[in-house]
């Protein structure tokens, strides 16, 4: 299941570079240094070309790849998978892309003996691929899996829907900043129109307006990290809501939406990412613990776009996201709307809570006093059995040769005489006697504990929670049997 996707991406990226050395007139001797190239390229590795190295690739084409990683490791897992199953799926979904990569840096190194091209940092490639391919496998498997998993090992299945409003959030910012980069498109068109001056055809047009758009999620999470108070830089220059310095960039229209200065109402922007997840944490109504939960799976999906999506520009330097900022301040808006959005909550129930435990209090104050009467009563009637039996035993009796209570001693009479009348009353169950219906007689708990265990190890199917009990009686219905028969 997973080998068909490397199949067919290397097959693809043998296709792409024929057909770009023969429309270049390139020998063929370049072929094994194109297909390695175009691998790396693909798994977001660095490459290097002429001493220059170009660290921050397009991630699309990688979006594309993880796309494709995913619907086939949800099609191995969604009907039934073991344990087995999913160690061996896992291993052959990361070994397999990171032999190929070992193999493109061999390819790269043999070939900088001829060209000019160089290996890889080796490190850092096979860590992009892993991530590259991990984030497929993560996607792949599905919340379903997951629950299962976290059943498995004792852990909360609310983490699930953590990672999911963490998604949604980190979704939704996205969006957003896809309406500023067409706001400031807008608002900029002079300047992409002196960009594009200096090109006479429209291939060349054609070209740049093309990187761009494989460009454009790079820039998205670049401007998703400034909509959340962070930087991002581009060699010397960098770009917040508080400030922009600028340096010549590369003529790309993606590029020349960036403004020249930072507007003094831009910091109002900071107002997205707050509502973005005051609504989020409104509509779950996390407690305290998920809230922190999904603030550091936010922070943990933003330091893998970050990471992808940073390297070296050439002579620029370093560019992209700032690597730490900008997931710890994911984990500030994300968790902090959720810890407000609790402790709201909890204030309104301790509030609301207040005025029912007042009547309560005043009717348990009116106990005393009707007792101390009775027990006065008692007192001055010479009597104090109410007091005796609320000290007595549970399931205690009182000895028949001592009750001289002429109606008891009538009772027992007309049940002498009354022979097979008395008869059922004697076989009834008394309603202390009942079957006891407590937590130990509980007839689902260990059947819901058995289904989870067996799921679990099998695949990846919904527990036993949601289905009846034994014998078709839905949870709760095995109640105590009529005493009276």
């Amino acid at each position: 299941m997973v080998l068909i996707p490397n199949v067919v991406v290397v097959l693809g990226i043998v296709v792409v570079a024929l057909a770009g050395l023969m429309l270049s007139s390139t020998t063929l001797t370049a072929l094994p240094a194109s297909v390695a190239q175009l691998w790396l390229v693909l798994n977001l590795v660095p490459v290097t070309g002429g001493a220059v190295e170009l660290g921050v690739l397009p991630i699309l084409p990688a979006i594309g790849l993880i796309a494709m990683i995913a619907r086939r490791v949800h099609g191995a897992v969604k009907d039934r998978v073991s344990i087995a199953d999913l160690a061996v799926l896992a291993a052959c979904t990361l070994l397999v892309p990171v032999v190929l990569t070992l193999a493109a840096a061999a390819m790269m190194w043999d070939a900088g003996r001829v060209f000019a091209v160089g290996p890889p940092p080796l490190g850092d490639a096979v860590l992009r691929t892993l991530v590259v391919h991990l984030v497929g496998l993560v996607l792949g498997m599905g919340a379903r899996l997951w629950r299962a998993l976290l059943r498995r090992y004792g852990l909360p299945g609310w983490l699930v829907d953590a990672a999911g409003n963490a998604w949604r959030f980190l979704t939704w910012l996205a969006g957003a900043a896809l309406l500023v980069l067409l706001v400031l498109l807008i608002a900029g068109w002079g300047r992409q129109g002196d960009l594009l001056a200096p090109y006479d055809g429209v291939d060349a047009v054609a070209a740049l307006v093309a990187v761009s758009l494989l460009y454009l999620p790079n820039a998205l999470i670049a401007t998703s990290g400034v909509l959340l108070g962070s930087e991002f830089n581009f060699g010397e220059a960098s770009v917040s809501l508080f400030s922009i310095h600028l340096v010549p960039l590369p003529p790309l229209p993606l590029l020349g939406v960036i403004p020249g200065t930072a507007s003094e109402w831009a910091v109002v922007l900071l107002a997205v990412p707050a509502v973005l997840a005051a609504v989020l944490a409104y509509r779950g109504r996390p407690t305290g613990a998920q809230a922190l939960a999904g603030g550091v799976l936010a922070a943990v999906i933003v330091f893998v776009a970050c990471y992808l999506t940073r390297g070296v520009i050439g002579y620029y330097g370093p560019s992209g996201p700032m690597l730490w900022l900008t997931p710890a301040l994911a984990f500030v808006w994300v968790a902090g709307a959720g810890l407000a959005v609790a402790v709201v909550g909890r204030i309104a129930e301790l509030r609301s809570a207040a005025p029912e435990a007042e009547p309560e209090e005043q009717e348990a104050g009116e106990v005393p006093d009707g007792t101390e009467a009775a027990e006065t009563s008692g007192q001055d009637e010479g009597t104090d059995e109410e007091t005796d039996d609320d000290f007595d035993a549970p399931g205690d009796a009182e000895d028949p040769e001592d009750t001289e209570n002429p109606e008891e001693a009538a009772a027992e009479d007309t049940h002498e005489d009354s022979g097979a009348d008395a008869e059922p009353e004697a076989e009834s169950v008394p309603a202390e006697d009942a079957p006891d219906a407590g937590p130990e007689a509980d007839p689902v708990e260990e059947p819901v504990e058995a289904a989870a265990e067996d799921i679990t190890e099998d695949g990846n199917e919904e527990t036993a929670e949601d289905s009846p009990g034994e014998g078709g009686e839905e949870p709760g219905e095995a109640g105590n049997p009529d005493p009276r028969g």
